[in-house]
């Protein structure tokens, strides 16, 4: 028998029933009236790792007055709050022991059940101490003034037995070969000794060589990242000089294959090189504010720091620095925009200040902004963080590029209508650009980027664009000189073509412009923020391009972290040079490629072609039409607006391209860093509205589909099949903040309004936080608030799948929703490892009520005459319910319909016909027929009779109709057999000897599978093992006792005699066996589905 869950007075009397060898106490038939049917129960405390007494309380009683709300709510813990599951396996044995009448039911009367009554009481002032078998149980002992120290682990395991507590079930079989394997007792513990000795073996050589790994030196440091990369280019410089100096490559055939490869490199020189002069021309020009009278002649020292940016860039990517061999590295024509607003806020800040300090201070601050890039880049490198980059929301990116587009839009407009100053969005520049000697100016440009628009739309020839501009170039020139006859000189007075640069300007010019003396502090302090801003928008660029260009040109040895380290050199090399951003420039790198520049000699001569139009100078603007560059600006920047606003349109979610819109308005209109600022705001604003509508609720389940895998006995199972719709199971998922937390609460909040809960009264909410991976601190205060309003409605909230270790299990504990020491009107919810031990919890509390009114006496008596639940046969719920008698005279019971609510109501149904159907219809229930002061105890069908008929009869009701006469036949043939806690009956893939009726302890069997493992709970009253010992196939699973059982086993060879001599009755048993196994498979199916839902 296994032992008691509660202590008994040691003057107790006992006397056994005849042709049992149950023992009854009479100590059990004398309870607290007045407190069992008044329903005062009590809400235990956890168990705490620190003794306490009544009257001195720990510290986190004692607290100062607090005025803010968020340190009431999120506070310390002197003590980790423990699992509600110690001694509900416990539990469950017990109570399949009344429903086998082994035992007469024990009330706890330190336990609180929402299931019994709707009321909360006060909580004792201590919780118990007695402990079972040395053991500190929940459910065990006597309330006491103290708190029993509890020298064990914070998280209680499962009690196997009182002397193998502490091992696990294959502890004596691992003690005889494989001493030196640790076996677990937790839960969660395969049963399967071989896989377990196999995957422990196979972990602890992984942890070995995580070890040795561990103690290798790490690899990760920025100064070896850059060494490799270096010695990389090294690698490929000497590889040329050996290619050089090698004989075979002055063979006839070796000569021959090297001209046409210079043919094919030399092509693609010449269009990599005239791209660069374009790219030059548009946006190398506009580096400096041209309209601001302090910087109208630094577009060609604007060309220069393009052409240094270029020329760097491309040297760092081709010697080896990138895995691109004909990458092509350029300006990042984005940073545009930055810089015009640097300078103005210089402008700004240096008003009346010496032209050579303004723009001294603006040239260092471009610099430094390059160097920054750099560095941020270079540390993104060798962190390894190249991937982190990419979980940026694109759509910020996409917003950027069209506030650029923007931009270049605007100033397209100015360069070509040659507007002093930014363009402002006032009625008197309107007047400008519509006026009789400007509209031309700058629609011809706009004309013409149509219509190589529309080219390029008709043919994908990377050609296209070059000979489109080199024809532009002549045709203007043809008209200009061949046809019109006009002086240049004029022509560039009417803004046709730039102004010639001064006498004598040299390419290096702008290194002049360095006069660190002249330097304003503040004023380059100003532009920081938008230092980083450019450096945020490079960080977001540069990891989307590189892969993108590498899925182009197909390379797969492709590491963006690689790539990120060849892009903080060359930034930063650019900004020590004097110099600026640079990237890898993916629709140059395209062309260039596929023109023939695949390979690094040729990247090498691009270089070498860019440093030669460098050094040639910059008097070759003086004779480039406006409108040829205009054009390439407009180009760029509807190029970039279409990328941003018409490619999206309908792609997107609308308010992701609400906050495009919104970034290209107010980068292009207002301001670049507040545009950047106000679209990570509202991409956070957006992710949150989105987020929110997603469920955080993965399912919702009624406890008639979500049940624990515990074998019951037959009339448990009858019952809970009645009521078991009380449970509501809801799972939730993903990451719990303030949006979420909303629709969790307003579901809740739907299970107990009246009309719904008239139809489907609930008394315990398990909420699964199993698929949950955080929550935020709104999301845990939201829990904590639906736990009170359930308690209003005394509906009990009960939390699985939440480990105290992790951040889930901590939010929780911060905001004071497990504190025992809480508001006692509102305790707090049980916490369980798992849903199916929450769910077996759950089953427990309603079996509790079940057997407490099918076994109690009344200690008082009738004054009244009671209500009769058996004149009517056929009583339904709808039917109307005679009531008699008081409160006084026999109790508020939840039995009782005079307060009676919905649960209760379904409990009274459930328990008539689950009694009716047992044959104990006036088992505990008074007949208003009799006016006798004492009810009536009839005793149950099979009381009597002797084992193992008795546990047949009981275990075989609900699936054979066949009577006591015939079963009595298979008596014989079954074997008692007695079970020391921790022994295994069979395990997994073992020869099918045996079939199994449990008539008490408690078994255990664990399925392990290559799928995942799960387990059952085998309780007095059903059998295991059937299906295999029946269809002879192996087993498919392996048992265990987990606590002293006693089972009746029918071998293989008495089952062969049994079906020579009993024919019938072995047929029968096999179709008793069949039916066990499809109840088996519905609630094993069902739990499963539930589980990985």
């Amino acid at each position: 028998m296994p032992p008691r869950l509660f202590s008994r007075d040691a003057g107790a009397g006992e006397q056994q029933l005849p042709f049992t060898g149950d023992h009854v106490s009479d100590a059990e038939f004398a309870q607290d009236a007045s407190q069992a049917e008044s329903g005062a129960q009590t809400l235990p405390r956890r168990i705490r790792g620190h003794p306490t007494t009544a009257g001195a309380l720990p510290g986190s009683y004692t607290r100062n007055p607090i005025r803010s709300f968020a340190h009431q709510t999120s506070h310390g813990f002197a003590d980790t709050p423990q699992y509600s599951s110690q001694g509900v396996r416990e539990r469950s044995s017990q109570l399949a022991s009344y429903a086998l009448d082994s035992e007469d039911y024990q009330d706890r009367p330190h336990r609180h059940s929402f299931a019994d009554t709707d009321t909360f009481t006060a909580r004792p002032a201590g919780p118990p101490s007695d402990t079972n078998e040395g053991r500190t149980s929940q459910d065990s002992g006597r309330w006491t003034d103290t708190i029993a120290e509890d020298s064990e682990a914070q998280t209680p395991d499962t009690v196997i037995g009182p002397q193998h507590a502490d091992k696990s079930f294959f502890s004596l079989k691992l003690s005889l070969g494989a001493s030196d394997v640790v076996a677990g007792d937790t839960e969660r513990t395969p049963l399967l000794p071989q896989p377990r000795l196999s995957r422990l073996g196979s972990q602890q050589k992984q942890m070995a060589a995580k070890t040795q790994s561990w103690k290798q030196p790490a690899a990760s440091g920025l100064t070896l990242h850059v060494k490799n990369t270096f010695t990389a280019g090294r690698d490929h410089v000497l590889g040329v000089g050996q290619s050089l100096t090698n004989p075979k490559n002055y063979t006839r055939d070796a000569l021959i294959s090297t001209a046409l490869g210079g043919v094919q490199i030399t092509s693609a020189v010449f269009l990599g090189l005239l791209l660069n002069l374009l790219d030059a021309l548009s946006y190398g020009y506009i580096l400096f504010p041209l309209g601001a009278p302090i910087f109208s002649n630094t577009g060609p020292d604007g060309i220069s720091i393009f052409f240094v940016s270029c020329i760097v860039s491309q040297l760092c990517y081709s010697l080896g620095l990138s895995a691109f061999k004909g990458g092509v590295g350029s300006e990042m024509i984005e940073v545009v925009p930055f810089f015009h607003k640097m300078a103005y806020s210089i402008l700004e800040q240096m008003e009346g200040k010496p032209p050579e300090a303004v723009i001294a201070t603006t040239i260092v601050a471009y610099c430094l902004s390059s160097i920054l890039t750099g560095l941020i880049f270079l540390a993104l490198g060798a962190f390894k963080l190249g991937n982190l980059v990419s979980f940026f929301p694109r759509h910020i990116l996409i917003g950027c590029i069209g506030g650029v587009g923007f931009f270049l839009l605007l100033t397209g407009i100015e360069v070509s209508a040659r507007i002093e100053g930014n363009l402002n969005y006032n009625l008197a520049t309107l007047h400008k650009l519509f006026s009789s000697d400007t509209w031309y100016l700058w629609t011809l440009p706009l004309s013409l980027a149509v219509v190589i628009m529309v080219l390029r739309r008709l043919s994908k020839s990377p050609f296209v664009l070059p000979a489109f501009f080199v024809i532009v170039f002549a045709t203007f020139y043809i008209i200009v000189k061949g046809i019109l006859h006009k002086d240049l000189e004029s022509v560039r007075n009417a803004g046709w073509i730039f102004e010639r640069p001064e006498v004598g300007v040299k390419f290096y010019r702008f290194y002049s412009y360095f006069k660190f003396g002249s330097i304003d502090g503040a004023a380059l302090i100003s532009t920081i923020p938008t230092m980083f801003a450019l450096s945020f928008f490079g960080i977001i660029h540069v990891p989307i391009n590189v892969p993108a260009l590498g899925a182009a040109v197909k390379e797969d040895n492709l590491d963006v972290n690689r790539e990120l380290i060849a892009h903080g050199i060359s930034n930063t090399l650019s900004g020590l040079m004097g110099s600026i951003q640079n990237y890898l420039v993916y629709a140059n790198s395209v062309m260039f490629i596929d023109n023939g520049g695949n390979s690094r000699t040729a990247g090498v001569l691009l270089a070498a072609a860019t440093i030669a139009v460098w050094v040639a100078g910059p008097a070759m603007i003086g004779y480039i039409p406006i409108c040829l560059v205009g054009a390439l600006i407009f180009l760029l920047g509807i190029d970039l607006m279409k990328e941003a606003l018409w490619d999206t349109f309908g792609k997107c979610h609308k308010l992701e391209y609400l906050t495009i819109l919104a970034m290209v308005l107010i980068m292009g209109i207002h301001d670049f860093v507040v545009g950047i600022l106000v679209g990570i705001v509202l991409a956070c604003v957006s992710y949150a509205v989105q987020s929110s509508r997603h469920p955080a609720i993965r399912a919702s389940y009624s406890g008639m589909i979500a049940e624990s895998t515990v074998r019951r006995p037959p009339a448990d199972s009858r019952y809970l099949n009645k009521v078991r719709g009380q449970i509501r199971a809801i799972k939730l998922g993903g990451f719990l903040f303030f949006g979420t937390i909303v629709s969790v609460e307003n579901y809740m909040r739907s299970l107990i309004e009246d009309d719904n809960f008239e139809k489907n009264p609930i008394s315990f909410i398990v909420v699964d936080f199993t698929h949950v991976t955080d929550v935020d601190f709104s999301s845990s205060e939201g829990f904590q608030r639906i736990n009170r309003i359930l308690n209003v409605k005394n509906v009990r909230m009960i939390i699985s799948g939440v480990s105290f270790a992790d951040s889930v299990g901590r939010a929780l504990q911060n905001v004071g929703l497990l504190d025992e020491d809480g508001d006692e009107d509102s305790p707090p919810p049980q916490v369980f490892e798992d849903l199916n031990t929450a769910l077996e919890s759950c089953e427990n509390e309603l079996l509790e009520v079940f057997h407490k009114h099918c076994n109690r006496h009344a200690s008082k008596q009738q004054t009244t005459p009671p209500m009769s639940i058996t004149a009517a046969r056929g009583i339904s719920g709808n039917e109307p319910i005679a009531t008699g008698g008081s409160p006084t005279s026999f109790g508020a019971s939840s039995l009782n319909p005079v307060f009676s609510s919905p649960r209760r109501g379904a409990r009274l149904i459930a328990a008539r016909s689950t009694m009716r159907e047992s044959g104990d219809d006036a088992l505990s229930i008074p007949d208003t027929s009799s006016l006798s002061t004492q009810p009536v105890q009839t005793p149950s069908r099979w009381r009597n009779f002797a084992q193992p008929l008795k546990i047949i009869l009981q275990t075989f009701e609900d699936v054979s109709s066949k009577n006591e006469d015939f079963w009595h036949a298979v008596a014989p043939y079954l074997e008692r057999k007695e079970y020391p806690a921790g022994t295994v009956l069979y395990s997994r893939g073992d020869d099918p000897d045996g079939f199994y009726i449990l008539e008490k302890g408690r078994l255990r069997t664990e399925y392990a599978l290559d799928q995942g493992s799960f387990f059952e709970v085998i309780l007095p009253g059903t059998t295991c093992g059937e299906l295999p010992f029946f269809s002879e196939t192996d087993r498919t699973g392996t048992v265990a006792a987990e606590n002293d059982s006693v089972a009746w086993l029918l071998t293989r060879e008495k089952y062969n005699e049994l079906e020579m001599q009993e024919k019938e009755v072995a047929t029968e048993l096999l179709k008793v066996g069949l039916k066990l196994t499809k109840e088996r498979m519905d609630a094993i199916t069902s739990y499963v589905l539930v589980t990985a839902s």
